[in-house]
This record gives C-alpha cells, structure tokens and sequence, in this order.
C-alpha cells in the first residue's frame, strides 16, 4: 500500500517551532474520513460525488435555478438552519440529485449523512404485512440509525401507499427527529393542492406526518419537464 509522502502514512505532520514539538492532521487523513463518511452515508452510487456543478442542476429552468439557489444556501449556513427543506415536484425536476449534493457538499465539512427512499424503508419495515415475516432485528437497527443521525436525506416520501404500522413506525421517526433537533430534508412527487382524483401528500403520508412536516420544513416547489425526456 502507498503511503503519503507528506506524512508517511500516519495521518500526522509533526514540526518543532520555537523548540516546542507541534502536530497537525494531514490532508490525507482528512481525505479517508470524508471518504468514509460517504461510504457510510447510504448515497446511491449513480449520486455520489456529485457537486452543484452537475448536469442538468445549471441549465436555465428558472424553478430549478431557485432550488439550487436554496440549497447552496442551505449548505452554507448549515448547521445554523431553523429548518429543513421539503421539495416538491414531479418526476424528473432533480429532487434526488439535490438532496444527495447537499449530502455530499456536508460530507465533505466531516459532517454525519444518511439517505433512505421510502420504497427501501417501507420494505424493509413492512417485511410482509404479516407480522411474523417481519425482521424486527433488521428494523430496529434501521430505526436506531434513521432517528439518531444528524442529517438525514428521505427521498420519494409517500412513493407507496403503506399499513397503519408501518406509517406508525415512520411518524416515530420523524418525530423523534423533531424532539432532538435533528435536521431532515424530504423530497416529494406529491403536492398538498391537487386535481384530477389524484392523492395530495396528506393522503400518501397521512394527517400526523403531514402536519409534522409543516413545522420541521420549508416547502420548495419544483416546476418543469421531466429531464430524462431530453436524454
């Protein structure tokens, strides 16, 4: 294994000034941490890394130049923020790819992220809506994680209709969240004005959840054309 050349592999510069032996962390060092944060971090691969300067995150959609504005402005002022963010839009505005460059742009300050979807947690949780096919082991490890986390990244919130356990389970989350001060991003296809028959937040997430998420979030609305269809 190579080792740095600045410090030989130990992660620590030593110099003497004044006759007095002094320490500082070496780049290198500071380099695996963050690397290690982002292993950790559960960020999908296809959104790891990424930056604001990223694709489709710099073209001229006036909605989607706002959102960018917003979370620069979220990272730069992190850990100070009152509150975290919900975006919502539909499919293809770039909900995804902003919530993992926030992750990633605090990552690289050595901050603690986590990403979940809706569709792995309510997996993971529901095990079968029989109660005995359930993991309990797997989900109580799940939960320690998702409540206790200092930034946690929900994607695809109400992506599927769930059980009034499971829906239970995720309120326990996000308000034992709320009870220590813990900071969550959320990111939504649904809206609360709907039309058409089709379902608002509220009935994806129900009353509790949703009136929740009115006091731990600012909401960001996302407008525009599916990106992948010019792809």
């Amino acid at each position: 294994m190579e080792h740095c050349k600045k410090c030989n592999g130990i992660g620590w510069i030593f110099t003497k000034s004044d006759g007095a032996d002094n320490a500082r962390q070496c780049e290198c060092k500071r380099e695996k941490s963050v690397e290690f944060l982002s292993k950790q971090s559960n960020i999908p691969n296809r959104f790891s890394g990424i930056s604001f300067k990223y694709g489709y995150i710099t073209n001229n959609n006036e909605s989607q130049k706002m959102i960018k504005t917003i979370a620069q402005k979220f990272v730069t002022e992190y850990p100070a923020n009152d509150k975290g963010l919900l975006l919502q839009g539909s499919v293809g505005l770039g909900k995804t790819t902003i919530l993992c460059i926030i992750g990633n742009e605090l990552i690289k300050k050595k901050n603690n992220v986590y990403y979940i979807d809706w569709n792995d947690l309510t997996r993971i949780m529901g095990s079968g809506e029989d109660a005995g096919s359930r993991d309990y082991g797997k989900i109580s490890q799940l939960v320690n994680k998702l409540t206790s986390v200092e930034l946690l990244l929900f994607d695809e919130l109400g992506a599927s209709k769930t059980s009034p356990w499971v829906q239970n389970y995720i309120y326990y989350i996000i308000n034992k969240r709320y009870n220590n001060k813990l900071m969550t991003l959320f990111a939504t296809n649904y809206f609360d004005t709907v039309s058409d028959n089709n379902d608002s937040l509220t009935d994806r997430v129900g009353d509790r959840i949703r009136s929740r998420l009115f006091e731990i979030t600012k909401p960001v609305l996302i407008r525009g054309t599916d990106f992948r269809l010019n792809t």
